[in-house]
């Protein structure tokens, strides 16, 4: 199938809806059999194809908010039925999976930024319930959790969330928020709630069972608890080849707790548990990809993070919205058993314990000013985090191990952080909106005890400044246009600046500059009554200068002279009480060039991919149904020497049917059919595996 005809396939459908929906007034209620739903408005303003963004620093809708973003909620986490975070991903422009889709291996790309290279995830910040959670090892994932936890995830695409997250976002942000007992409380005076839910899927035999219980035993008084076990085989490519190494069997829990009280709930207190834990036994070493000469090992993840909050917002003071967190992450891999099937002598295949663990405070105040016609919202804070990095061999079987432990290519050390940031949103009365930030840094790395190649006083000291601006104007009371500018450093890490072989203490912070332009539109009764249609196109141009990289992994790491990234950005969305629909598309190019060479195709670069979808709402039956179609283009722009990948296309099919309450309160039956036609195909960021085949899945759930 060409470009062309898959996309006659998949849009014409969408089309004829919209221009029919048009043209034909509704029938009599007796005689509708598709009573259905119009786009909800939240009491933020929000609806469901325009969300509220909160990561942007105000609580605008997505199409105000000057930056290419995207939010994807509780409601399409349950839809797509994803094994991981990834695969919540493929619909969402400029956003790509890296590596495989083993559980443990999974890393994000956004706009060619983020692959399996040591320090490159670092260049995207991925924050839960505003804590952020890094982990990099060699051949391994830097995110542990599971999906179902989730009620809501935003992508906020390029490094103007710097500003209020970190500097050096220059790929952008994920934000993954938890769960809330108020989401399975049907009101204010529901005291108990809770969802059971079970799945199964037919490629891999993959099962989920996920509890949830909701309690409110006073007023302002909440707790939930939640826990997940999901396990599954080795799952099929399209060519019906077993994909070795992608089984496994993992828990999550979740535990919260809240208590607001003052006049008006003005305080609140909480606190979040979250841990996830797989022990496999003799599973793949290589879990970013399939390596049958690394073995295997027996493997023991386990990652908790834990937040402790207060707000305080009163009612009556517009200049104090305060926020205080206090975070908690650790993340620890304990290797044992290697099987070291070459026999190669190196502590790769020693008994290790790697991980990270970190405490971070973040303290963040919101005021909101009215001067004259102008209202200005002003963001300002300060950041504090001091993060360990753990790489150290627990067995000496290899005389080449050093007597303490030291692993050259997973040197431990100290990473001290100290930020202080702003960020205003000055709304004019003549429909311009302004919003200026900067961020300030200062970082210390300190090497390991145990690092044999440097000591104690090969400490390293940088600062980075990360300046944005962006401008919005609304054009009419549907269309905007905005642009933005934004400036971030990206300090070096522990891995680059004390690796035993590659190591180097002279690297200097990366510069990235990005200008991006847009047009934003959102408006409600286009085509009928009680319609809604949006959408967002982006064109940005990032340019990184002293980009850090090493040629090989016994090379020094070094910052090369000037990396480019260019694309488009485009999602629209169009939903009425009959039809819904939407359509992503990215396209990204990159090239660089080191001492002054000629220019060349950057490593981790996406195919340029489409996905449409087209959904109806079957009121009388109770039922939704869906297709989802993507095409991805061949990716042949890539470093002299690398692999192409081929074009391919994939269809899914999804349907949600939620019986009358008479019939069967609380039941929902949901059924996505991935891979419908059972493509075989590799996507350009997977390293070596094909990804999975045709996949049936099927959930029932209980809410009570």
């Amino acid at each position: 199938m060409d470009v062309t005809r898959f996309l006659l396939c998949t849009t014409a459908p969408l089309c004829l809806a919209v221009s029919a929906a048009a043209q034909q007034a509704a029938p009599p209620p007796e005689e509708d059999i598709f009573a259905g739903l119009v786009p909800v408005v939240t009491q933020s303003g929000g609806t469901a194809l325009d969300p509220i963004v909160v990561g942007s620093g105000t609580d605008n809708v997505a199409s105000d908010t000057p930056q290419s973003v995207s939010v994807i909620s509780a409601e399409q986490i349950a839809r797509e039925q994803p094994t991981t975070i990834n695969d919540l991903f493929t619909s969402i422009p400029g956003v790509t999976a890296v590596g495989s889709e083993r559980v443990l291996g999974q890393r994000v790309n956004i706009r060619g930024i983020g692959s399996s290279a040591e320090g490159d995830q670092n260049r995207l910040i991925t924050r839960i319930d505003g804590v952020v959670k890094f982990y990099e090892q060699y051949r391994m994932g830097a995110i542990f959790t599971d999906p179902d936890l989730y009620r809501r995830i935003e992508v906020l695409r390029g490094p103007a969330s710097s500003t209020l997250t970190g500097a050096g976002a220059v790929g952008g942000v994920i934000e993954l928020q938890t769960r809330e007992a108020a989401d399975f409380l049907s009101g204010p005076e529901d005291d108990f709630g809770g969802r059971q839910k079970l799945s199964f899927g037919t490629n891999g035999n993959e099962a989920l069972s996920s509890t949830v219980l909701a309690f409110r035993p006073a007023e302002g008084l909440e707790f939930l608890t939640a826990f997940t076990y999901r396990e599954r085989d080795n799952y099929e490519d399209g060519d019906g080849e077993e994909v070795v190494g992608t089984n496994f069997d993992a828990t999550a829990v979740l535990l919260k707790g809240r208590y607001s009280f003052g006049e008006g709930m003005a305080h609140s207190v909480f606190a979040t548990y979250q841990n996830w834990a797989s022990d496999a036994k003799q599973a793949e070493y290589a879990q970013t990809e399939t390596f049958e000469a690394f073995g295997r090992v027996d493997r023991d993840v386990d990652d908790s993070l834990f937040v402790l909050g207060y707000d305080y917002n009163p009612p009556e003071n517009d200049l104090i919205d305060l926020e205080v967190r206090l975070g908690y992450s650790d993340t620890e891999v304990i290797q044992e058993n290697a099987t070291n099937p070459l026999g190669i002598p190196s502590s790769l295949f020693e008994d290790a314990e790697y991980g990270y663990e970190s405490w971070q405070l973040n303290v963040m105040n919101t005021s909101f000013l009215a001067l004259g016609g102008t209202e200005v919202t002003l963001a300002y804070g300060f950041d504090a985090s001091r993060q360990e990095r753990v790489g150290e061999a627990t067995s000496r079987k290899f005389p080449t191990t050093p007597p303490n432990g030291f692993i050259a290519f997973q040197p431990g050390g100290e990473d001290e952080n100290i930020a202080v940031f702003a960020q205003a949103e000055i709304v004019t009365p003549f429909g311009l909106t302004i919003i200026p930030g900067l961020r300030y840094e200062w970082e210390t790395l300190t090497p390991a005890d145990n690092n044999t190649s440097f000591g104690a006083g090969d400490k390293v000291e940088n600062e980075a400044f990360a300046p944005k601006i962006a401008l919005l104007y609304e054009v009419t009371d549907a269309i905007n246009v905005f642009g933005t500018y934004a400036r971030t450093e990206r300090l070096p890490v522990l891995d680059e600046v004390y690796d035993g072989s590659s190591g180097n203490l002279d690297l200097v912070p990366e510069k990235a500059e990005t200008w991006e332009v847009g047009l934003s539109y959102s408006a409600l009764d286009v085509f009928q009554s009680g319609d809604q249609l949006v959408g967002k196109l982006t064109y940005f141009d990032t340019d990184v200068e002293n980009l850090i990289a090493r040629a090989t992994t016994s090379d020094p790491f070094v910052n090369i002279d000037d990396a480019t990234y260019k694309g488009w950005e485009l999602e629209v969305a169009y939903d009425s009480d009959l039809w819904f629909g939407s359509l992503a598309y990215a396209r990204v190019r990159a090239d660089g060039t080191d001492d002054g060479g000629p220019r060349e195709p950057l490593e981790g670069i996406p195919a340029d991919e489409v996905s449409v979808t087209l959904g109806t709402r079957l009121d009388r039956y109770d039922l939704e149904l869906g297709v989802t179609g993507t095409y991805t283009w061949e990716q042949d722009r890539v470093p002299t020497g690398d692999e192409t990948t081929d074009s391919y296309q994939v269809v899914d099919l999804f349907a949600t049917w939620v019986p009358p309450v008479d019939l069967a309160q609380g039941v929902e039956v949901r059924l996505a059919a991935n891979n419908i036609f059972d493509e075989a195909y590799k996507p350009a960021l997977y390293l070596t595996d094909n990804a999975r085949g045709r996949n049936i899945s099927v959930s029932l759930a209980l809410a009570f």
